[in-house]
């Protein structure tokens, strides 16, 4: 795991809140993480000499629910560590013992869409509404993998009449137009593991002329931590990405922005509409 990571960083400079046998277990799982990510509670007490007991309130010091919850942040970032090629073959080797081609990744996307529900935070998504709806303008920002659903995003907030531009690749001319956005800006940024460097420079320059900024990442843990964080699990069994529950994420988002002001959105797809017929848009029957 990177050194500078808020787990590791907690593991390591929490020594003073820790028991004795706290620091045994917390030396253990900086040392071997991969494994303590696929171990059960008896197996990690037995690898790190400790009881079940003390995991268990290890974990709620660290802020978590329980040793499930530790863990499975564990496993998140051990698998954002992987590599294409190691992503490749976890799958193919998943991949054996499924019924049908889809199952390997319908099985995936139903846990992030559970996992979603679970840690759905009402607060912070009343909070985006409210930077979004407020904004001048809107950046939307999402490269790589998270370019489809940046893109998903800007042509819904577009749609609606809001004042958005989109990134997909960042250059020295994203950074030109983020100095030239004014203090009711806002700025999405779209990320997943692996987290590109470039996209928390984009959003620590934005955070540095004092911007409204928005993220929708994976986890309070991810390096994409805006003034407001969205959170939707992204865990995939393949090199490619898994995307469903990020895009329920911004379609919920979208639904609601539409509607807060239901005057203004019918306007606007109406505009739309006569727009589209007078320019023979759509393929009709």
């Amino acid at each position: 795991m990177p050194a500078d990571h808020p787990l590791i960083r907690r593991l390591k400079e929490g020594a003073d809140r820790f028991s004795p046998n706290q620091r045994v277990l917390a030396r253990y799982v900086l040392a071997n993480h991969q494994t303590v990510a696929f171990s059960t509670i008896s197996q990690l007490a037995e690898q790190a000499g400790v009881s079940e007991a003390t995991i268990v309130r290890f974990a709620k010091v660290l802020d978590f629910s329980g040793y499930p919850a530790l863990q499975k942040e564990i496993r998140r970032l051990v698998r954002a560590e992987l590599r294409g090629v190691e992503r490749f073959r976890m799958g193919e080797a998943r991949a054996a013992s499924t019924r049908t081609p889809l199952d390997l990744v319908a099985d995936k996307e139903r846990e992030n869409l559970s996992a979603l529900y679970e840690t759905f935070d009402a607060r912070a998504f009343t909070k985006a509404l409210a930077l979004l709806r407020g904004a001048s303008e809107i950046l939307v920002v999402g490269v790589r993998s998270a370019t489809p659903l940046s893109y998903h995003l800007w042509f819904a907030l577009a749609k609606l009449g809001f004042h958005a531009t989109r990134v997909s690749a960042i250059t020295s001319e994203t950074y030109d137009h983020l100095s030239r956005m004014d203090k009711q800006a806002c700025v999405v940024v779209i990320g997943y593991p692996r987290y590109l460097r470039e996209q928390v420079r984009l959003l620590d320059y934005a955070k540095s002329r004092k911007l409204a900024t928005l993220t929708i990442t994976d986890s309070v843990f991810s390096p994409l931590q805006g003034s407001v964080s969205l959170y939707a699990p992204a865990e995939s069994a393949s090199f490619v990405a898994f995307h469903c529950a990020p895009l329920v994420l911004i379609n919920a988002l979208v639904h609601e922005l539409s509607v807060i002001d239901k005057a203004r959105t019918l306007a606007e797809l109406e505009r739309f509409e006569a727009v589209a017929e007078s320019q023979a848009y759509f393929v009709k029957d």
